[in-house]
């Protein structure tokens, strides 16, 4: 089991999805989710968290 996690909030309402990260510590996992964030238009919120504990919250500046 992993230690990171990204939970993933859909910009539609969706219930949010959680998503292991295979990394070796914070810095890697926090640059996973900046890039999760950019990367795809369906989230408007990603949350880096460590053993269920949120460490990071990352927003979209705009949803257009």
């Amino acid at each position: 089991m992993s230690k990171f996690s990204l939970r993933l909030h859909h910009l539609t309402g969706l219930s949010p999805v959680d998503e292991p990260l295979d990394v070796i510590d914070v810095a890697e996992a926090r640059e996973l989710a900046r890039v999760r964030l950019l990367l795809t238009r369906d989230y408007s919120r990603v949350e880096l968290r460590h053993q269920d504990e949120a460490l990071e919250v990352l927003e979209r500046d705009s949803l257009a």
